[in-house]
């Protein structure tokens, strides 16, 4: 019997001392009983107090933490959720305080490595990907990964350099830029993967044109700027074509009117633009039926084979300022119709 009532009196005693003054601050609501039992203070209740309530959820590796590491004070609204509260920064604030942006409750071994390069707007690819951090992180073996530059050539300055006095890549004499990402493209594995991240724009290099750089820049000189009319790399080709001959046909020394870029045949022209063979009473007829002149596919006749005068066919005779020529004939019907 006295024991049940001394055990009263110090709930009694005990709830009275909390609503007076909690030693865990004026802000904790839990009642005492909640954690701590009549016999001692000292002696805690295990798994009763749900962490997960609070703002700072016992994940990982802090399940197994004693309790007074995170709160050395008896007034647990004094305890910081900052990682740097509880954690050395063995980084030396390089990498700022927000440990869970590499690290998280589990380990501290960072698994997102190429996710926060790319957050810094340097995508691990390519040889990037595989290189040792060490390489561009000089002081990494002590922990310290101090802002670098990432520019090309805060880390490729022994190449470029090492391109001085080659006969047809010399990037001084040439005038290159130290941007290396202007010509080569990082998804490859060696400088040898170059001119295809160079971005082209003012000439695009697509079908036909994705060809090695020399074979446009002959010289080995990158600095001129080369016409990019199709006669200035085509001309050879322009002259040696002999069905149609080209050069005494007439034709355009533009060779998109007809080819295009990603093979010289099929061609592209369509004669439907300029005039309709392909339904019709001129569906079916030859070439040379019109272009009766092979020297010169410029010209042609309806007169000729297919629509010389009749005496007896007076139809057009009112037809004002009426000449039997094809030019005249092609103004009045452009689409060959009557």
């Amino acid at each position: 019997m006295r024991s049940i009532f001394l055990t009263i009196l110090t709930v009694i005693f005990a709830t009275n001392i909390l609503a007076v003054k909690s030693p865990h601050g004026q802000k904790f609501k839990i009642n005492c009983t909640d954690c701590h039992v009549t016999e001692n203070w000292n002696k805690i209740k295990t798994g009763v107090f749900n962490h997960n309530t609070t703002k700072f959820p016992l994940v990982g590796q802090h399940k197994t933490v004693d309790c007074r590491k995170c709160h050395t004070s008896m007034d647990f609204s004094q305890s910081k959720m900052d990682c740097n509260a509880c954690h050395t920064d063995i980084h030396q604030g390089t990498v700022g305080q927000d440990c869970a942006r590499c690290h998280t409750s589990n380990s501290w071994i960072v698994n997102n490595v190429r996710q926060i390069h790319q957050q810094r707007g340097f995508a691990l690819v390519g040889a990037h990907a595989v290189a040792d951090c060490a390489r561009c992180h000089k002081s990494a073996s002590t922990l310290r990964f101090d802002n670098i530059n990432t520019d090309c050539y805060a880390c490729h300055k022994e190449q470029y350099d090492g391109t001085r006095g080659l006969q047809e890549n010399d990037h001084f004499a040439q005038g290159y830029g130290t941007d290396c990402f202007t010509c080569h493209n990082m998804t490859g594995q060696d400088w040898s993967y170059s001119g295809k991240g160079y971005e082209h724009g003012f000439f695009v290099l697509t079908g036909g044109h994705r060809i090695n750089c020399i074979e446009c820049h002959k010289t080995g000189e990158y600095k001129t700027k080369i016409s990019s009319a199709c006669i200035t790399c085509h001309l050879d080709k322009y002259n040696a074509t002999t069905n149609p001959n080209h050069s005494t046909s007439g034709f355009s020394k533009n060779c998109e009117l007809c080819h295009s870029i990603n093979s010289w045949v099929p061609a592209t022209f369509d004669h439907e633009d300029f005039f309709p063979i392909k339904s019709g009473k001129h569906s079916g007829i030859t070439c040379v039926e019109c272009h009766t002149n092979a020297s010169n596919y410029s010209a042609f006749s309806c007169t000729t084979n297919c629509h010389g005068r009749n005496e007896t066919d007076s139809k057009h005779d009112d037809v004002r300022n009426y000449t039997w020529v094809s030019a005249k004939c092609l103004e009045c019907h452009p689409k060959g119709k009557e």
